[in-house]
């Protein structure tokens, strides 16, 4: 059994009734509260990368979804490559058509998507403070939204979620909820503590899951760590914590051919 030091014992999630999955069944999947899902009608994402399955389980279970999206490496090129890269062995003799059309209809699916509409998307680079054209802090994020609008803000920037913590926190009062993916723990792990206690104060944990692309600290933790965390305003009130991840039916591997990470809590 994969038992994590007690310094950690903070990030040990509540008990809530509502817990889903939105994405796939595998890296790009995250654990959500459905009532916030159903009840919260503009989403903030940043970071795209190649899976926008968490968005689309999102649109499905609430048509009234507008969703700000940020991801300033995001290309079509990426795609295009991949179709003359596979075209090029179809007429050697080395792939077979379907697999051209297969990626013919990924850009298809990525365009489909990102002119959808429900999304807004922005090219430009989520960071504090904003310092080049295509950089952009939390301020100007929110500036684009309603001011009465609550929001769910989803975030997995590869390490940058370090930099706007504080920012993101002048607005907890109309976050419902929080998805983060807090990267490389091994070489952050202060900050990664000092940043989730400063969430504390104003949201509580409701799910935590460790990425099995990494591997784990001597003190068990995963290197790579998806959190969740809901408002407390929106807390139950009778408080019981869980203990034990993953949760079968609910989490699965982010890379399906290896096992998952096992996350125990001590007493």
């Amino acid at each position: 059994m994969e038992v994590v030091d007690k310094k950690y014992n903070f990030l040990k999630p509540i008990k809530t009734s509502n817990l889903t999955r939105l994405g796939r069944n595998h890296d790009g999947g995250y654990v959500v509260d459905f009532e916030i899902v159903k009840g919260c009608n503009t989403l903030i994402t940043f970071g795209l990368g190649p899976d926008w399955s968490f968005e689309l389980d999102y649109i499905k279970k609430n048509k009234e979804i507008k969703i700000y999206m940020y991801d300033y490496t995001v290309s079509s090129y990426p795609y295009i490559k991949e179709i003359w890269k596979y075209f090029r062995r179809f007429i050697t003799f080395r792939a077979s058509f379907e697999s051209v059309s297969n990626r013919v209809k990924y850009l298809y699916n990525y365009k489909k998507f990102l002119n959808s509409k429900n999304v807004n998307f922005f090219k430009e680079k989520i960071t504090f403070p904003a310092e080049s054209k295509i950089d952009t802090d939390i301020k100007k994020v929110f500036s684009r939204i309603e001011k009465e609008k609550d929001v769910v803000l989803k975030s997995d920037i590869e390490g940058s979620e370090y930099k706007v913590i504080d920012e993101i926190l002048k607005y907890s009062n109309r976050i419902k909820m929080l998805i983060f993916e807090f990267h490389w723990i091994d070489n952050k792990e202060e900050i990664f503590l000092q940043s989730v206690k400063k969430l504390k104060e104003h949201f509580d944990i409701i799910h935590i899951h460790g990425n099995n692309h990494f591997s784990r600290l001597d003190t068990g933790l995963p290197i790579i760590l998806e959190i969740t965390l809901l408002n407390k305003k929106y807390s139950p009130k009778n408080v019981e914590y869980i203990s034990s991840f993953p949760i079968k039916d609910l989490d699965y591997p982010n890379n399906p051919y290896k096992d998952d990470l096992i996350i125990n809590f001590q007493n």
